[in-house]
């Protein structure tokens, strides 16, 4: 029995630290959200999913996380609270699996790749302090009174380095609520991982300097774009050449109809 119950709580352990969660707190009414909690979601689907909902390609299928009625329709605003340090904020989101899948940069890049780019408007709140944590609602307040109403995507990341999470959760909520007001057909989420922004961007360094390298990176696009240009230069070379040999071999007299037509003939009596 103490073997079994050993079993559960080191899974458990194990869960919690890969653990995630996806709340939406109000969408429009043309979006759903996925029923069905035991397909193992995982914050690479919330982001392709999201990537999908801006009208943008995914790097990668994923597993649907919401469903649309209207699937050429993009969410006028979208809001976003990507809260780091924690597992979950309540029982009433969809869990996933914290695959460390989310970048934001990632999002931007396709956003820049259509000419989007100021379709993204970003803030960060880092809690390292209870006095930090008393002052939340505020500052979170201000932040979204600074963000771009235009702006396709609001994304507001919150770094918990120390945060009492029924306190986060319930100044978070009443922000949420009083977007939702001002704005009712807005989609509203919160995205929730343990680990923080500091900790990836460590764990990133740390293998980018194992995997050194001095080859000059290029994107993945190059090839086509370098066969595209080269091709093409080098037909338009050839007919540029193939034209001027043929005036520099041209006869004036022989080889062209207006000559030949306008030649004069000999009257005969």
């Amino acid at each position: 029995m103490n073997f079994v119950l050993a079993i559960a709580v080191i899974s458990s352990v194990i869960y919690s630290i890969h653990a995630g969660e996806c709340l939406v707190h109000h969408h429009p009414d043309y979006l759903s959200l996925t029923t069905n909690t035991n397909n193992g979601l995982t914050v690479s689907d919330f982001s392709n999913n999201l990537a999908t909902l801006l009208g943008l390609s995914t790097d990668m299928t994923s597993k649907p996380l919401f469903y649309s009625t209207n699937t050429w329709e993009i969410p006028k605003s979208t809001w976003l609270f990507h809260v780091e340090g924690f597992d979950r904020l309540s029982n009433g989101g969809l869990t996933l699996v914290d695959d460390n899948g989310f970048n934001i940069d990632s999002i931007h890049s396709k956003l820049r790749s259509v000419d989007h780019a100021d379709s993204l408007n970003m803030g960060s709140i880092v809690i390292t302090s209870n006095a930090d944590m008393d002052n939340f609602e505020n500052t979170l307040k201000k932040q979204v009174a600074q963000m771009d109403k235009q702006a396709l995507l609001k994304y507001l990341v919150i770094v918990c380095d120390d945060c009492q999470q029924d306190k986060l959760q319930t100044q978070l909520k009443t922000v949420v609520d009083q977007i939702v007001s001002n704005e009712p057909e807005a989609l509203v989420m919160t995205l929730v991982t343990k680990e923080t922004a500091r900790v990836r961007r460590a764990r990133d360094a740390e293998a980018v300097a194992r995997n050194v390298t001095i080859a000059t990176m290029y994107s993945d696009e190059y090839p086509t774009m370098f066969n595209l240009f080269f091709w093409t230069s080098l037909v338009f070379a050839l007919i540029v050449i193939s034209i001027v040999y043929v005036f520099l071999t041209l006869d004036p007299g022989s080889d062209t109809i207006i000559y030949r037509m306008t030649t004069p003939r000999v009257k005969v009596d």
